[in-house]
């Protein structure tokens, strides 16, 4: 069969295979049973010409005696009867086994799709942040609800029908053969031009595919940014431009798709071509047998049918090997990411409990060569402190943040926490000491309950009410139609900017971690809310260390310690006067 399809399908195949074939092991007995369907239509459709011929050659002439087995014993009637009824019970029965080899192979489709498409869901955000930083979100969701569907193809379903397609081949080559020698070896005269077809077209539909795909990936990317930031192109009157610049995208994966199907398109042509040639010539040899006498009519007609048989699963095979190939273009998009370390694969000690006492010796990063983020920044943070850091926009507040959390690594310098170099400790564990706030809330749509204990999914009421009393969300619970259980909207929409923050804050209270992290959590709150915050900040934060970054000092919350910093490095370290 490799000379038929490109070897690259053959390689995405095998990869597709050690990285998914476990999704399928349960599912043995569906496949086996779709399998063994696909053979018994196959041997069905071997059969379908014959009682043509038996009317043709034995019950219009009568002559029922040179009939192998209990057929020779039939009457010419009795005979036709038999014919007729296998006429009609022969695609009766193609149609049951059709319909459980589609029904098999389809709830095995959907079960091994959902289950790719999670694993390749769960990898991505197991990557790194640096990762996610240069690709594309719009592209990365075309590879996880579109590349996936093709993946199918080349994990089982694709594979099924081409050996469908290879034994029904291969029987009816067979049967030709035994019938008439020399016309059943005529059938094989189109098979290196259709290989050389399929080969062809294979090739250059991977390329094809593969622009495609990345064409689509920067549309929906695109469409991804648009709709994220659809309140400023209303507010700047942009919808239009914006459309116009999404349309452009659209066109180029349009074209890219446009080719892929021209390529498909001739190689069915050519085999349409070779395949109508290789029958005319069938029949121009069998006719003439005929007329000499060396066949029988009813024979001719069955190796026409056959040879009609045979070329139709090679005009398939066509478009299978096409199909698998645009299948290995898109299996090669999702290795590109699957081949990729995950973020949680480094080792280490797992984290203990800690006191919170935070240290940076010297930490240097940038995030490019050009421009460092951070450069020698060096501070200590006493355990249960609460510590602003403060600083204009670009002056390394959030990336010391994202630093302590193990998002980047620095290039030079140790964070320490308890005195220990946190690159030593599992990142799982460390991860799980911090109660985390995001700048930009981080919000799904759900209920209001599901938001709260998306970091503690394990809480219980209890932990729930502590939460909801200690950041005064309670109040706000008690004034909606469902409580808990209403619904936010997409990002936490419903919800007024201060309602998001005590959201974001409760499900940081309910985490219970020693170290608190707080993203600018006042930005852009009005005064009542902003105290609402700043009080909900003092109480939660009692007993952990915090660290609350900030372009103010941010008397509100009283801080222990603030800590002003200015391109990269601190300028300065206050702490609260104590009486």
């Amino acid at each position: 069969m490799k000379f038929w399809i490109r070897k690259g399908a053959f390689a995405a195949a095998r990869k597709s295979f050690h990285h998914f074939g476990g999704f399928m092991e349960d599912q043995k007995a569906l496949i086996a049973g779709g399998v063994g369907a696909s053979i018994g239509m196959t041997l069905l459709e071997l059969l379908r010409p014959w009682p043509i011929k038996l009317v043709v050659d034995h019950v219009i002439s009568g002559d029922t005696s040179s009939l192998p087995g209990f057929l020779s014993s039939m009457t010419a009637e009795t005979l036709l009867n038999f014919s007729a009824l296998a006429m009609l019970l022969i695609p009766l029965s193609l149609g049951i086994l059709n319909r459980l080899s589609q029904v098999a192979l389809a709830q095995v489709g959907r079960k091994v799709t959902t289950r790719v498409r999670r694993h390749v869901c769960e990898h991505l955000q197991l990557l790194p942040l640096s990762f996610h930083y240069s690709a594309r979100t719009g592209d990365l969701l075309v590879r996880v609800m579109g590349d996936v569907n093709m993946v199918r193809d080349i994990l089982f379903s694709g594979w099924v029908s081409l050996i469908q397609r290879l034994l029904m081949f291969v029987g009816t080559f067979c049967l030709m053969v035994w019938i008439s020698p020399f016309l059943g070896l005529l059938t094989l005269v189109p098979l290196p031009f259709l290989a050389w077809s399929v080969r062809s077209s294979g090739g250059r539909m991977k390329k094809a595919v593969s622009k495609q795909r990345r064409k689509e990936g920067n549309a929906a990317a695109m469409a991804s940014e648009l709709l994220t930031q659809i309140r400023g192109i209303k507010a700047f009157g942009a919808e239009r431009r914006s459309a116009k610049l999404f349309a452009g995208l659209s066109r180029s994966g349009e074209r890219a798709g446009v080719l892929a199907t021209k390529i498909a398109s001739m190689a069915s042509l050519q085999a349409e071509v070779v395949t109508g040639a290789g029958l005319a010539l069938i029949l121009l040899v069998g006719a003439n047998q005929v007329l000499s006498g060396d066949l029988k009519v009813g024979t001719l007609l069955v190796v026409i049918s056959y040879a009609r048989a045979v070329y139709k699963p090679l005009r398939k095979l066509s478009r299978d090997g096409v199909r698998l190939s645009k299948a290995a273009a898109c299996a090669e998009r999702l290795f590109e990411v699957l081949d990729l370390p995950a973020e949680y694969s480094d080792g280490g000690i797992k984290a203990p409990v800690f006191r919170g006492d935070i240290e940076f010796q010297q930490v240097s990063f940038s995030y490019n060569e050009n421009n460092a983020a951070v450069e020698d920044l060096s501070f200590r943070i006493p355990a249960g402190a609460l510590c602003v850091v403060t600083g204009k926009n670009g002056s390394g507040k959030s990336t010391s943040l994202s630093l302590l959390l193990r998002l980047f690594t620095p290039q030079r310098g140790a964070v320490r926490l308890d005195g220990d170099d946190i690159q030593t400790f599992e990142l799982g564990s460390l991860r799980s000491r911090f109660a985390y706030v995001p700048q930009d809330n981080l919000l799904f749509a759900g209920t209001l309950r599901e938001n709260i204990l998306f970091g503690f999914p394990d809480a219980s009421v209890k932990n729930v009410d502590d939460a909801l009393a200690a950041t005064g969300l309670n109040q706000v619970v008690a004034g909606l139609p469902e409580g808990l259980d209403t619904e936010i909207g997409e990002s936490g929409d419903k919800l007024s900017g201060g309602q998001k923050r005590l959201v974001a804050l409760a499900r940081a209270a309910i985490r219970s971690a020693p170290i608190l992290l707080l993203d600018e959590p006042l930005a852009g709150l009005d005064t009542d809310a902003r105290l609402d915050v700043a009080r909900a900040i003092r109480r939660i934060a009692n007993g952990r260390t915090t660290i609350v970054v900030s372009h103010t000092s941010l008397d509100d919350v009283a801080p222990d310690q603030v800590i002003e910093m200015r391109g990269g490095a601190v300028v300065s370290i206050r702490e609260r006067e104590t009486t």
